[in-house]
Parts: structure tokens; C-alpha cells; sequence
């Protein structure tokens, strides 16, 4: 534990974390789950996020557990777990991000589309999982006598000790700049031939417009339903003869046709939503002709992704700059923004998950709110096609009595 911060900054940090934490782990089961389990969402743009999800799972572990490795002490299984986990899952993201830069490079320059860039998965996941492996284990067994374990207190949890700084940078922090660097100049290439498409590519970098390629399309379907009415058996055949003697015969078959056509244009309204949300709804004629759609949208993903990516290193790395700097001294703020960025990884790669599935997301959010909620309007009209139904019921009753009472008079004289 570090002499510089006090118990109150402590406290602030760990509630932080396991506040943040809590959340991201709740979005990151909803991209785990719904990856799963719902064919709306497992669609090939949000494969690498859904591997990189694992990553951010076990990062938030390491979050949760927060001060109490330390605490424990530098030789406690908790501490050596902790510190296992954060080296493990650290510098995932960034690996994935540099996968992902990779596919956009196959993609403008190389023309992959999406069944060949499924075809590298497995080889980015072994890449970027097994890469970091490999540290992480080694890491559990070096031990000095001058410097300790490789994995001791590090003021948020525990992974590699002040003893061990240089490893952080040799390790880490040194091959996520580099990916991060190729990535960029990745992104610049890739970003000078979005600009020279910039027609056909309209609304590509729009994060709120799910799919800037699609089509408006009209379908016309025929409907015929064909029913027949059916009569009532009836036990005794001469209460039969009797109720059909009385049954009115003006029902008989009947077909309805359904026809859906195209509509008349109506006359564009006014936009009454933000600037930032009018998504643009003309045909990309030219960017279906000529580039592959889905291919682009999974290109859009992993820039979101890098953005995100970036959101969480960028203050981590001023931290870490400003502790080989000064390394006597900690900075609160800094260690504190360290912390709130590194939680909130989760978070960024469920809203970039969201962006690029909202269709799907408001089909969820709808058949969730049918199961769970019945309108009053419903309600009613269910109660009164019930009440409906026991008046005919009773009614009919009445009626088959009335016409077996008459039979049976008939019968007697």
C-alpha cells in the first residue's frame, strides 16, 4: 500500500471500481448473452467484440477484488491470483483493437470480405489470449531476493510490483503502443479512402446510424384464408335433427384476400430530432455496387472499438509517464482516472456492441415489454371477448334445452 495515499483515498477508489465494475460485468453479459443466444445479434460485425468481452470480464474481476490483494499480502494466494488475472487480461483490448485494424487493412486494400475474415478468428484468438499467457504464468514463479515476487501491491491491486516497474513497460505498455501506432497509421489509410468514397460511404462513421448501406425495400404479399364452419356434435341424433332444424345456414365459407402495396411517397417532415440523430435513409446505390457493405460495417466496429480503446490507455499511459517521472510520488487524480477508465472497459465495448445492434436491441426491448406488460386497452378487450364468449356459451345452452324440451313434447303426444 502506498504511504502518499491516504485511507479516505483508498476507500474512494475501491467503491469506485467495484461501482464501475458491477456495471460493465452487467454489459458484459448482455453481449456475451445475447451474442449467444439471439440470431438478431450474433452477426459477424460483433464477433470480435464478443471475444474481447472475455478479456473485459476477467479485467473486472481483478477490479472487484480491488484492495484486498494487497491487503493481503504480497505472498497471498489472493494477491498472486489478482496479480495473474491483471497481467492476463490487461492488455487484451489493445491486442484485439490491433486484430481488428489488421481486418480493416484486409478489407480496403486487400478486398476480404466477411466469410474470409472469419476464416483468421480462431488465429486472433490464440494470438491475443495466448500472447499474454505466456508473461503471466512465467511471472508466478520469479522470485529475488532484493526484489521479491513479480506480483505485489500496485495501488489498485496487485500485478507487477514497483520492484518490477520496468517489466510494465517492457511488457506491456511497450507492445500496446506499437500495436496501438500501426493501428492509427492503419486507420489513416483506411480513413484517406473512406474520404475519396465519401458519397458512397455517407453516414459510414456515424455511430448512431446501425446500418448506412441498407435498402428501402416494398414487398407485396397475398394472403388467403379459407374457414369452414363446423357444426356441433351432438350425442343424441334426434336433439341433433332438432338444433339443426334451428341453426341459421346465411354462415358459410368465406376467403379473405391481403394485399400490401407500395405507398404513395408522403412528403418528407421536418426532422424534429437532434442533428447528431438524423440518419440518413437514401439508397447507397453506388457503395452496394461497388464495396462489399458488410465487410465496411465490420470495418466501423473495430474503429469504434479503437476509440473506445483509446478512451481507457491514453490516461493510463499519462499515469504511468508521470510515475517514471516522479517515482517517489503518486498522483491521486491520475491513479484515480486510471481506475475509472480501466472499469469502464465493459462499458465502452457494450455501448460500441449497442450502437451496431440497435434494430435488435429494440426488438429484445419490445418482445420484453409484451411479456411483462398487458395495456389496460388489452385487458379490456380480453375481458369483454370473455364475457362475450360466456353469454354466447350460455345462451347456446339455453337454447339446446328450450329445442330438447320440444322434441321430448313432441315425442309425448
Amino acid at each position: 500500500m502506498a504511504p502518499s495515499l491516504t485511507p479516505e483515498q483508498h476507500l474512494v477508489m475501491v467503491l469506485t471500481e467495484r461501482l464501475i465494475s458491477g456495471a460493465s460485468i452487467v454489459g458484459i453479459l448482455f453481449i456475451i448473452l445475447t451474442y449467444m443466444f439471439s440470431s438478431s445479434f450474433s452477426k459477424p460485425i460483433n464477433r470480435l467484440v464478443f471475444y474481447a468481452s472475455w478479456g473485459n470480464l476477467g479485467l473486472c474481476i481483478v477490479a472487484m477484488i480491488s484492495l484486498n490483494g494487497p491487503n493481503a499480502g504480497d505472498d497471498s494466494p489472493l494477491c498472486q491470483f489478482q496479480g495473474f488475472m491483471a497481467q492476463l487480461f490487461l492488455g487484451v483490448d489493445a491486442y484485439w483493437a490491433f486484430c481488428m485494424a489488421v481486418n480493416i487493412y484486409l478489407v480496403f486494400f486487400r478486398s476480404y470480405n466477411t466469410k474470409q475474415l472469419r476464416g483468421l478468428d480462431h488465429k486472433y484468438f490464440v494470438a491475443c489470449y495466448g500472447f499474454a499467457l505466456v508473461p503471466s504464468i512465467i511471472y508466478l514463479f520469479i522470485k529475488t531476493k532484493d526484489r521479491g515476487k513479480i506480483y505485489g501491491g500496485a495501488i489498485l491491486w496487485c500485478w507487477i510490483s514497483r520492484e518490477w516497474n520496468f517489466l510494465r513497460i517492457a511488457v506491456l505498455y511497450v507492445f500496446m503502443w506499437v500495436a496501438v501506432l500501426i493501428a492509427i497509421v492503419i486507420y489513416i489509410m483506411a480513413g484517406r479512402d473512406v474520404w475519396r468514397k465519401r458519397n458512397a460511404l455517407k453516414g459510414f462513421l456515424n455511430p448512431f446510424n446501425e446500418d448506412p448501406f441498407a435498402k428501402n425495400v416494398t414487398m407485396t404479399t397475398s394472403v388467403t384464408v379459407t374457414s369452414e364452419s363446423r357444426k356441433p356434435s351432438l350425442p343424441n341424433l334426434e336433439v341433433r335433427e332438432v338444433y339443426e332444424n334451428h341453426l341459421d345456414r346465411s354462415y358459410d365459407a368465406y376467403s379473405v384476400n391481403i394485399e400490401i402495396g407500395q405507398q404513395r411517397p408522403e412528403r418528407p417532415r421536418r426532422p424534429s430530432r437532434p442533428a447528431v440523430f438524423r440518419i440518413p435513409t437514401v439508397t447507397r446505390a453506388a457503395a452496394l455496387s461497388e464495396e462489399n457493405a458488410d465487410a465496411f460495417l465490420y470495418a466501423r466496429v473495430a474503429f469504434l472499438f479503437f476509440i473506445a480503446l483509446l478512451i481507457t490507455w491514453v490516461p493510463s499511459s499519462v499515469n504511468r509517464a508521470y510515475a517514471l517521472a516522479h517515482p517517489q510520488n503518486i498522483n491521486f487524480p491520475l491513479n484515480f482516472t486510471s481506475a475509472v477508465v480501466f472499469s469502464s472497459q465493459g462499458l465502452l465495448n457494450c455501448a460500441v456492441y449497442m450502437a451496431t445492434s440497435q434494430s435488435a436491441c429494440r426488438r429484445l426491448l419490445v418482445k420484453m415489454l409484451r411479456r411483462d406488460y398487458v395495456s389496460p386497452t388489452a385487458r379490456k378487450e380480453s375481458f369483454t371477448t370473455y364475457a362475450m364468449g360466456l353469454e354466447g356459451e350460455r345462451n347456446g345452452r339455453q337454447r339446446l334445452d328450450s329445442d330438447a324440451t320440444s322434441f321430448t313434447e313432441l315425442t309425448a303426444r
